[in-house]
């Protein structure tokens, strides 16, 4: 199952907390694409993910505003 966690416009803490909610609500094996347009946000949201031990596939800068980050949940979290 895949799924995006859309979080542009937004400014930290409330994007790190949603997309923590997302991974923890994901089923073991899916695909979550995070989008957001704040550097300090894709920075802490990969911190985060790195805490969750979640797998990240991919963090790249779209263009000048926007990144994205692509993680597979490989197993439940504790």
């Amino acid at each position: 199952m895949e799924s995006t966690v859309d979080v542009r416009g937004m400014q930290c803490p409330t994007p790190v907390t949603m997309v923590a909610n997302a991974v923890s609500k994901a089923k073991v094996g899916s695909t979550l694409t995070i989008l957001t347009d704040d550097f300090i946000c894709f920075m802490m949201i990969q911190r985060i993910l790195k805490i969750l031990n979640v797998e990240i596939r991919e963090t790249v800068q779209i263009d000048d505003k926007n990144y994205r980050i692509i993680v597979a949940k490989n197993r439940e979290i504790t």
